[in-house]
């Protein structure tokens, strides 16, 4: 939808939402195509939205063996993945690596996360800085151990930058990064060196909205 402001009556401000054309994007990932919605983030720019937790078994399942497929040679001991989406990513990799265990960093407070590592991280989707949490527990399970970093969509980069921060923190080696999609480019510039390890499965432009029309903006393809 395309989002447009203005004032009620009383003077309150209130959105109106309008049908984004094209309402959808085509990617391939990892050889099969996808058509995935055209979202609103802000009155002028969109993105395609790829909801993992919405995607089913079946997705879950292709995209996981894929990655696992083109980390494999890194070596990994474990995954480590980032609620939410980055979950279901982060099991079905573990799964096609032959791995058991993985680790699943937090954005949201919990009781077992009061004394957690934590690194701020700021998302594309996001208005404001979160923290990203490492369960201490979870510290023995990566210390020594290499490790394959995944998750949904690199757009920031930012997700993926305080993931490495905090296995690093927690004395592990970083041995590849898997995402699903890389959305634009900006990630590279915040991965640093570590980009060079990153793999995707497909890529995703950003969307110039004007109005309720979305065009690519040419230097995010």
């Amino acid at each position: 939808m395309g989002v447009n402001s203005g004032l009620t009556e009383d003077g309150e401000k209130h959105h109106v939402t309008t049908p984004i054309s094209p309402s959808h994007h085509r990617v391939e990932i990892a050889g099969r195509n996808y058509d995935l919605p055209i979202v609103a983030i802000n009155p002028t720019l969109a993105i395609a939205l790829l909801m993992m937790i919405d995607e089913g078994v079946r997705f879950g399942e292709h995209v996981g063996r894929a990655l696992a497929g083109r980390m494999k040679a890194s070596r990994p001991d474990i995954v480590v993945g980032t609620a939410t989406l980055g979950i279901p990513v982060a099991i079905e990799t573990t799964r096609h690596l032959g791995l058991d265990r993985y680790v699943i960093t937090q954005k949201s407070p919990k009781i077992h996360l009061a004394d957690a590592l934590t690194e701020p991280v700021r998302s594309i989707t996001s208005d404001r800085e979160q923290k990203l949490m490492l369960d201490r527990r979870a510290v023995p399970m990566l210390a020594g151990k290499r490790v394959a970093i995944v998750d949904d969509v690199a757009s920031t980069g930012s997700s993926l930058a305080a993931t490495c921060a905090l296995v690093r923190r927690a004395g592990g080696i970083i041995a590849a990064l898997g995402v699903v999609l890389t959305e634009a480019h900006d990630w590279q510039k915040n991965l640093g060196e570590d980009a060079k390890l990153l793999v995707a499965l497909g890529h995703i432009p950003v969307f110039k909205l004007d109005g309720a029309a979305a065009t690519v903006i040419p230097e995010t393809v």
